[in-house]
């Protein structure tokens, strides 16, 4: 801080004070906008920082980034892993849809059909039919 001791002063000394008080301030606002950059860095930063971890989060369940990267990114880790966890049961829930199912299931015969109604004349008839039918 300049410090003003006389009571009165020339132009002079006034305007070596002003040009003091000006580089100063001047240097002041170089140094708010370097900060301002730097927040603006450090926000993108964060940024990048978290698509990445939301990356590595999806490759570690086994999903396909480049695909799925759009559906799960979020402005927090935790949403994007609850979504990660809720695309993995839609892709369990597909894959065991898309699994084999048997389609030529066998016909009941009069057989079975006789078994599950406990009826051991028609089991017989059946058995005996088969032999000498």
């Amino acid at each position: 801080m300049i410090e003003l001791t006389k009571e009165s002063y020339s132009k002079e000394e006034v305007q070596e004070i002003l040009a003091q008080y000006q580089s100063k301030i001047a240097e002041m606002e170089k140094q708010v906008a370097d900060f301002e950059s730097m927040k603006q860095q450090y926000a993108e930063l964060q940024k990048d920082n978290l698509a990445t971890q939301i990356k590595l989060e999806a490759t570690k369940a086994g999903l396909d980034v480049e695909q799925v990267f759009d559906l799960i990114d979020s402005d927090s880790l935790e949403k994007a892993q609850a979504k990660i966890k809720k695309l993995l049961e839609l892709k369990k829930k597909q894959d065991i849809e898309n699994s084999y199912k048997p389609t030529d299931h066998k016909a009941d015969d009069s057989y079975s059909v006789a078994e599950k109604e406990k009826n051991v004349e028609g089991m017989i008839f059946s058995k005996l039919s088969k032999i000498f039918g």
